[in-house]
């Protein structure tokens, strides 16, 4: 018995020392805090609430990258605040938007008996945003690629100094080999009523809905895309699409300036 005892204290010491290992591997974790400081230094200012939020630094990272890539730009694509989705609801600019929308959802089912189209028109709040960046399974693949990429590059020697540009430059070019099915909190045009999934409804469900397992069985191989695009460029100048990047065939781009343009071109 005492022998037996001193195995399983054995293999519980071993246990607890793989365990140790796997967590202060610099592939799984970074003790020194490199990580979160090379982050941090690098994270715009207008990204700083959303990086806090996001909870594992892979994901952190994946962030970060957009956030680099969109340079001088990121303020004009930030998503709006509370305070400016609350004054857009009522708004002249948000009933323009609706009802262009229901243009189109009209013509759809003229032209698609016992289908509908749903919208969700509320603008994404960039709490949703992160909610999602940091539950999604795209994310993580593709950030976990990202972060051992840059372990690699960077971290593999533990007391060499992080050169600050050519980590910048390095992730900007950085290409992954499986991506995101998200843009980065704070950088979707979601978050600025600029976009607008169409999902499809028949009997009161949704039969094809935001899902990327059904884009080939779904809504390609019954045409529903196609559809779609058809209901979009009759019923009105202003939605563009779909999504090509990643690939969402329910995804329409809105800008109110290009029915504003037609609208003008049309009195001349």
């Amino acid at each position: 018995m005492n022998l037996f005892r001193q195995q399983i204290s054995r293999l519980g010491h071993y246990v607890l020392v793989m365990v140790v290992v796997f967590l202060w591997h610099p592939a799984y974790a970074n003790p020194d805090g490199r990580m979160d400081a090379l982050i941090a230094d690098l994270t715009p200012a207008i990204a700083e609430g959303a990086i806090r939020d996001i909870e594992e630094p892979a994901r952190k990272l994946l962030a970060l990258r957009s956030y680099l890539r969109a340079g001088k730009g990121l303020s004009d694509r930030w998503s709006w605040t509370e305070e400016e989705i609350a004054a857009f609801q009522g708004s002249p600019e948000q009933a323009a938007l609706l009802e262009e929308i229901d243009r189109i959802k009209t013509h759809f089912a003229e032209q698609n008996p016992g289908y509908e189209l749903y919208t969700n028109t509320r603008v994404r709040s960039l709490d949703v945003q992160i909610e999602h960046w940091n539950e999604n399974e795209s994310v993580s693949v593709a950030a976990q690629e990202l972060l051992a990429a840059l372990q690699t590059e960077f971290l593999s020697a533990e007391d060499e100094p992080l050169d600050r540009d050519r980590l910048s430059h390095w992730l900007r070019g950085f290409r992954n080999t499986e991506r995101a099915h998200l843009a980065a909190p704070g950088l979707t045009r979601h978050g600025r009523a600029h976009a607008i999934d169409f999902q499809i409804k028949k009997d009161g469900s949704i039969y094809a809905g935001a899902d990327s397992d059904k884009i080939d069985a779904v809504w390609r191989a019954e045409g529903w895309d196609k559809a779609l695009k058809t209901s979009t460029l009759a019923a009105g100048p202003s939605f563009t699409g779909p999504l090509t990047s990643p690939d969402e065939p329910w995804h329409y781009d809105y800008d109110p300036l290009r029915e504003l343009g037609a609208a003008t071109a049309s009195d001349d």
